[in-house]
């Protein structure tokens, strides 16, 4: 009786931790490269932070998206071979109140991360695990013609969309992806607390005067062994009312920052 006692709650302890790992085409959405996941994704979000928090899982693809919101207690998992595209037309994004649009953003949330996968999920330090492709030069172009045609008022700098924005946010992890042609600045983060950005590879060579990672209000910061490509910007540009921000190992073509 006892050994089926333990059985059934060892049974029940490995099934909870299974539960906390969702793939994200259990939720519809599809790796094609045409259709617009914006709502699965959002869906899937939704739905694993109403029951507690998990990983979403995306898998060799190219999943296009506008902007999706994480909520608590939920990291994105792009696994090598996935790549979240950035639809062109600006219509599909928003921003936290105080904070650029992004392809993933968030506002006051806990414990929140977009990272790269490898085989040992115990160890996400790695580089170059995942893709997240924000189409800058097709956004910017879309968003010079809304202009022009006079239906958006914001100008482009307020209109194009970052890679991640996140706002007031706690316990947040950002770590080992490549991103590949943004519309603005890369991650932005206002307000937040115990931030990690590390291990990125940051290409940005369509659009100017994007910069790569960019924080204000920041109180525990660390930015470390990132590598920046730019066009022009700078890799690593602080704002004011930042506290305890460490920076190391990050990297341009001519050397350590």
């Amino acid at each position: 009786m006892k050994t089926n006692i333990i059985f059934l709650l060892a049974f029940s302890i490995v099934f909870a931790a299974e539960a906390q790992d969702y793939k994200a085409s259990v939720f519809g959405c599809r790796s094609d490269g045409v259709t617009n996941n914006t709502g699965s994704i959002q869906s899937a979000i939704d739905i694993i932070s109403e029951r507690g928090g998990g990983e979403l899982h995306f898998y060799v693809g190219r999943y296009l998206t506008g902007t999706v919101w994480l909520k608590n207690n939920v990291t994105i998992v792009l696994h090598e071979g996935a790549t979240l595209v950035g639809v062109p037309s600006i219509y599909d994004y928003s921003g936290p109140t105080d904070a650029p649009k992004a392809i993933i953003v968030a506002e006051g949330q806990k414990n929140i991360g977009v990272v790269g996968s490898i085989a040992n999920r115990m160890d996400t330090e790695v580089v170059g695990k995942g893709i997240i492709q924000g189409q800058g030069a097709a956004t910017r172009k879309s968003i010079e013609a809304q202009i022009a045609k006079g239906y958006l008022k914001e100008d482009i700098g307020q209109a194009a969309p970052s890679i991640v924005s996140f706002s007031g946010c706690t316990d947040v992890k950002v770590t080992g992806l490549v991103i590949q042609s943004p519309a603005n600045d890369v991650f932005v983060f206002r307000n937040c607390t115990n931030v990690s950005a590390s291990r990125h590879i940051i290409e940005s060579q369509e659009v100017a005067d994007c910069n790569g990672i960019v924080f204000s209000g920041c109180n525990n910061i660390a930015v470390a062994d990132n590598f920046f490509t730019l066009h022009t910007g700078k890799p690593i540009k602080q704002g004011a009312g930042n506290k305890n921000v460490k920076t190391s190992g990050n990297k341009t073509k001519a050397g350590l920052l």
